[in-house]
């Protein structure tokens, strides 16, 4: 995310990012894997929508998908930008979207978020959801 320094981050500044956000990736028969480097995840619609196995239709992924981009965006938004995006905390924020879209998708599809401090070969570090449709 490269901004002029000492500007806040803003909601378009945060849209700019899902071009150049990872696709999401099938790592076995029912998980959907989405990557991050910069906090933000691909809110694309998958390659494929049977890997929902009909749990839930890609409209409804895509709309999960924005919505924990639109709660780690609350964590950025007014933060000056001249602090590292890497800095941020965003666990918070991205454990309450995943809550409630457990309870919106009770039953039918699970999400799970895991973060890895250690840096990336892009020297950020890399957050992943797990979507589970069992």
């Amino acid at each position: 995310m490269d901004c002029g320094r000492g500007r806040t981050y803003t909601e378009k500044h945060i849209n700019n990012c899902q071009s150049r956000l990872p696709s999401a990736e099938l790592i076995d028969n029912n998980i959907i894997k989405l990557i991050s480097y910069d906090r933000f995840f691909n809110s694309s619609s998958l390659l494929d929508s049977t890997w929902l196995k009909g749990k839930i239709i890609n409209n409804e992924y895509r709309q999960a998908i924005k919505h924990i981009n639109r709660r780690i965006g609350q964590s950025l938004i007014g933060t000056l930008n001249n602090l590292p995006i890497n800095q941020i905390s965003i666990t918070q924020f991205t454990i309450l979207a995943i809550e409630e879209l457990h309870a919106k998708y009770a039953g039918r599809i699970h999400f799970v978020y895991k973060k890895n401090d250690q840096p990336s070969e892009f020297n950020t570090p890399q957050s992943f959801i797990f979507i589970n449709s069992k």
